[in-house]
């Protein structure tokens, strides 16, 4: 049985509007990368752990990168990739509420593609 907030997440996501709605494919999240799946799982987790407590703080700052990126003239030269976007949303949103700074963002990720941060995400 999923918890009450599981669900409510599973909820939010479901009824995301059509210019935030995640990727799917046949119906189900469609991830290219693991760190997509991984910034989606973490978004997710700060959300039901209460570390901000209104989806929308996330779902705006989501649609505002995305409408940002439409109006860019990067829109015809670079590829789409909606987990950048939803990336950028959620770093954004961890530094606005005050639990890393850019600077700890930057040395965390650097970690993790050098291989001196080993954790193993499934």
């Amino acid at each position: 049985m999923k918890s009450c907030e599981s669900q409510a997440t599973e909820s939010v996501i479901a009824y995301m509007p059509e210019e935030a709605a995640p990727p799917r494919k046949n119906g189900e999240l469609d991830f290219k990368e693991p760190w997509e799946r991984l910034s989606f799982g973490v978004a997710l987790a700060l959300y039901e752990n209460k570390l901000y407590t209104s989806w929308e703080d996330f779902r705006s700052r989501l649609i505002n990168n995305i409408q940002t990126w439409e109006k860019s003239e990067k829109k015809d030269n670079d590829e789409w990739n909606y987990y950048e976007h939803w990336l950028s949303a959620l770093e954004q949103l961890v530094v606005e509420h005050g639990m890393l700074d850019k600077h700890e963002i930057e040395t965390r990720a650097n970690e993790l593609r050098t291989g001196k941060r080993d954790e193993v995400f499934y």
